[in-house]
């Protein structure tokens, strides 16, 4: 039998993979992550590469960047020519894991193996961005592949230890996770050596660490910054998040090779028993990996996230493939489980459309149709995002002018001072949207106080953009009143009689002093919001204020009649209302925000007013209103 007929089975695993993987390359635009690694190409010169490239705008090896920039000297910088050296990284990564899964069990284990990481989502789209994620992949799988042929083969190979040796520093410029990944395989090494093998592995880890040495200043500045701040540490069920999320967040998936894997587990089968330690080596690396990003995210700083994870992904799947290699008809279990999977991946996922991360260049060209149309010159633009370049980069693409953005990068507690700023602008129309950054829905509200009709609007994943008009209230959004308190009734609130002054409209008013500085309170519970989870609460207040005076707005919970934590602190979240109520011509201010998705049906949660200052002052009507989230 031909070499081709003998190996038709991977070959035709190693085609779909790549297929799956290039075609999406230039099917969906850049992400946020890869934008931000091509925008910083522009250094012309090595040191500054380095320097400003990736020591002081990123936190990741120079070793992805570096090639990056090589490989655009070459290629350019369209999304299939800077992709398709990470695809076939990606796909390599499926050949090795065959070649691991045959070398230390058997073929069929190595199919299963690949034909699971060939169609699975999560492996094919960290195989499409220009990101470390599938060099990181194909190393992590080398290191294994070498790291098993140094130490148990019989026939030792000073080209095997070079290559590892290669192979471990090739990890650790790649990226940081890939680094301790690496080292932590190198560390079990330690527990296999004998006098056969340690001259070879000590060689490939001391040739692994000089290499590495002439990047050590630029990793030290990384770590005195600190890690990926904006990172909570990982849950205590991490781990089944980050697995129900590698299947393709599929039930289908799930339960189809929970079935398969207890089918396989139960039965009986005349073939020899695996090796132990080749059965151990998985088991320890993915999961002993995880332990140990899980540690350091709660001693040191949060390091854990999905994508990282990919790395030692393949050993989890060699474990499934040892479990399914025992259930006979390997060929039709192959097949059927590639099809299960990739038809999730088409379909579940939808591999091929636009709603896999935050978009730049789909709304640069819905923005640039609306400059045209209604011309810059009368279009106010907030867009937050983290740097404009990333929109602007496709600017050749919709054949206009770069779009100049009046406001980027918006933080918290930025909807005060663009208030201020829309105070005072003549712009008929506005540009409200914002792509992959947490961008609180006040924000949203504070733009259509002054601009309240949405002329045309696109929703993206982790994005959205808005045109918006002056005029008259025109929005798409469902509202519905849920609780109420005024002169003509009250729904939904409690408050304290003997506070009320006035009979008439004119001189109704609920008082909040220094002896009584809470209230009127909206209590309710998550399971009353039918829908919830697609709606944002407003809380619109009107009052008369005057300077000096200080009100706040706040959400508060108890469980179990305790208040509500969440990763170590209360819950609260408020807006201070004084400055907006005091330039509002109505007297009137609000607050816009959504139940936190930690929040349990059966809490017991508050919405109350707050007298930070302790003066008088008087509440004439107080709303609670939920909107349909178009924002976000």
């Amino acid at each position: 039998m031909s070499w081709w007929k003998r190996n038709i089975d991977i070959i035709l695993i190693l085609l779909v993979g790549f297929t799956l993987r290039f075609t999406i390359s230039f099917t969906h635009s850049y992400s946020n992550d890869e934008l931000s690694a091509v925008s910083r190409l522009r250094y012309t010169n090595f040191s500054d590469l380095l320097e400003f490239g990736v020591q002081n705008d990123d936190m990741h090896p120079a070793g992805v960047q570096v090639f990056m920039k090589a490989w655009s000297m070459v290629a350019g910088k369209s999304e299939i020519a800077m992709r398709f050296p990470f695809v076939l990284f990606g796909t390599a990564a499926i050949l090795v894991l065959f070649l691991i899964g045959k070398q230390w069990f058997n073929r069929k284990v190595g199919l299963l193996a690949a034909g699971l990481l060939a169609v699975l989502y999560f492996p094919i789209m960290n195989s499409e961005f220009a990101r470390p994620y599938s060099p990181g992949l194909l190393i992590s799988l080398l290191v294994g592949l070498y790291f098993f042929r140094v130490l148990f083969n019989q026939e030792k190979k000073w080209r095997d230890a070079i290559l590892l040796g290669l192979l471990f520093a090739a990890g650790m410029y790649t990226h940081y996770f890939t680094f301790l990944f690496v080292g932590f395989i190198g560390f079990t090494g330690l527990f296999f050596l004998n006098k056969a093998n340690i001259k070879y592995y000590a060689v490939a880890g001391l040739l692994g660490i000089l290499l590495f040495l002439p990047h050590y200043s630029i990793t030290q500045y990384h770590l005195s910054v600190g890690g990926l701040q904006w990172l909570a540490p990982p849950d205590a069920d991490w781990l089944l998040q980050f697995l129900y999320h590698a299947f393709n967040d599929s039930w289908i998936i799930v339960v189809c090779l929970a079935i398969a894997l207890g089918i396989g587990f139960f039965l009986k089968t005349d073939r020899a028993p695996f090796s132990k330690r080749n059965l151990a080596l998985p088991i320890l690396w993915f999961f002993g990996i995880y332990l140990v990003g899980h540690i350091l995210s709660y001693v040191s700083t949060p390091i854990l996230k999905f994508p990282v994870m990919l790395f030692a992904f393949p050993f989890f799947l060699l474990l499934i493939a040892v479990v399914l290699s025992k259930i006979p008809k390997t060929n039709i279990l192959l097949v059927a489980l590639m099809t299960i999977c990739l038809g999730s991946t088409l379909v579940e996922k939808d591999l091929y459309g636009n709603a896999h991360y935050a978009l730049f260049k789909e709304p640069g060209i819905k923005i640039a149709d609306w400059n045209k149309e209604f011309g810059a010159e009368n279009i106010y633009t907030v867009y937050n995002l983290n740097n404009s370049n990333y929109i602007n980069f496709y600017v050749d693409e919709w054949g206009g002018d770069s779009i100049d953005f009046d406001w980027i990068n918006l933080e918290f507690d930025d909807d005060y001072k663009l208030r201020k700023e829309l105070l005072v602008r003549d712009e008929e129309y506005c540009v409200i949207g914002f792509s992959s950054r947490l961008t609180l829905v006040n924000l949203f509200e504070t733009v259509k106080e002054f601009y309240p009709t949405v002329v045309d609007y696109e929703q993206y994943n982790n994005g959205s953009v808005f045109l918006m008009k002056r005029g008259d209230y025109d929005n798409p959004a469902r509202v519905e009143k849920i609780a109420r308190f005024d002169l003509f009734g009250t729904t939904g609130f409690t408050y304290n009689l003997d506070k009320i002054n006035g009979e008439s409209k004119s001189d109704f008013c609920y008082v909040l002093d220094s002896s009584n500085q809470y209230g009127p309170t909206y209590l309710f519970q998550k399971k009353e919001l039918k829908g919830i989870d697609h709606y944002y609460l407003k809380v619109d207040v009107t009052t008369d204020l005057i300077q000096g005076d200080k009100l706040t707005v706040a959400l508060t919970g108890e469980r179990n009649g305790e208040t509500i934590t969440h990763r170590g602190e209360n819950m609260w979240i408020g807006h201070d209302l004084e400055d907006m109520i005091l330039s509002s011509k109505s007297n009137s201010g609000y607050f816009a925000f959504k139940i936190p998705p930690y929040i349990l049906p059966m809490d017991n949660l508050k919405i109350s007013l707050w007298n930070r200052g302790g003066t008088s002052i008087r509440i004439q009507s107080i709303q609670v209103s939920m909107i349909e989230n178009i924002w976000n």
